[in-house]
């Protein structure tokens, strides 16, 4: 006789995301539906997720007794709400087991595909060096003062293709941007800001395409990945000598052979930036009454403040009418 094991229910709600998320084709949401029956409610009765995408949210979230995940890729911190776990850029050590570094480069793996360059498996495969035709691409669409410096000192001396918002030199914008990765030799890849922890998909995407990249952030990314896959800017006395460093290795079919055939994890994706890792800790949390509504007391005093800012705004609108009347 075959027993069926009966999965977990998890009824799990997200508030504040980015726009165009899809809660059931997310990182978050797979993770759990591989060992939890996951339905996803306007307020979930077993844990609300929250990003940092808007800071509207109903009043029963704040005397409701479900798990508080918090989560943004970016160097922001966590607002109006105490939260019972954090997952961001970079682990804060006051909060403990509380806090969980899960940088925005993980959520870009396709962990449940088979195909295209973000699939999991094309990335942790044997990678095959080809000679590119094109030299370097720059596709921003924020003024960053140090990329777009790097830009135009390297673009000085060999040319560089801008597809993005910032500094076009193209006439179109990128397309498939993953497409257009492909074509070159190298990519300037450059975070938004430098900040301990803080690594996006900047630096996964031209890895994933084959193209080497000019990285720029944290120290973390030489541990997120393979070191010898990309060229470290910081690492360098300053930008001339990347540039020549660059300009140098271009010149070098063996050196780029050894770069673009570099795997792009030194032995697979580190375990913390896993699927599995993300849903360990939500079990975790889940079955711990410690780390449950931590900030329940904290959160229902806010209440009375909501209360308080309505009463003042429906008071101004009041005097409004009156004085037109």
């Amino acid at each position: 006789m075959t027993h069926v094991t009966m999965r977990r229910k998890l009824s799990v709600s997200f508030h504040n995301f980015w726009s165009g998320f899809e809660p059931r084709t997310s990182y978050f949401y797979r993770a759990l539906d591989e060992r939890f029956d996951v339905h996803v409610e306007n307020l979930g009765a077993d844990i609300e997720f929250y990003s940092v995408n808007s800071s509207i949210f109903p009043d029963e979230v704040l005397t409701s007794n479900a798990l508080k995940v918090w989560f943004t890729g970016e160097a922001q911190e966590p607002r109006h709400l105490i939260y019972d776990l954090q997952f961001n850029y970079c682990a804060n050590h006051l909060l403990g087991a509380r806090s969980i570094r899960l940088p925005l480069w993980p959520i870009y793996i396709d962990w449940w595909g088979n195909e295209g360059p973000m699939a999991i498996g094309n990335l942790v495969k044997q990678r095959v060096f080809q000679r590119r035709d094109k030299f370097c691409n720059f596709i921003y669409s924020n003024n960053v003062s140090l990329r777009n410096e790097i830009f135009h000192r390297l673009h000085k001396r060999r040319r560089v293709d801008s597809y993005g918002g910032v500094l076009n030199n193209m006439g179109k914008r990128a397309g498939d941007k993953m497409q257009v990765l492909r074509d070159y030799r190298f990519t300037l890849a450059c975070e938004n800001l430098y900040s301990r922890g803080y690594v996006t998909e900047k630096l996964l995407q031209p890895l994933a395409a084959g193209s080497i990249p000019i990285y720029w952030g944290a120290p973390e990314a030489l541990t997120d990945f393979n070191p010898a896959a990309f060229i470290n800017a910081a690492s360098f006395a300053d930008i001339d000598s990347l540039i020549d460093h660059v300009l140098a290795m271009d010149e070098d079919d063996e050196a780029l052979r050894q770069m673009a055939e570099a795997p792009v994890f030194i032995d697979g994706v580190p375990y913390e930036m896993t699927p599995a890792h993300f849903a360990d800790r939500i079990e975790e949390a889940l079955d711990s009454p410690v780390m449950r509504g931590v900030g329940r007391e904290i959160n229902k005093s806010l209440i009375t403040k909501r209360k308080l800012k309505d009463r003042i705004r429906v008071g101004w609108r009041k005097a409004i009418w009156a004085l037109r009347i």
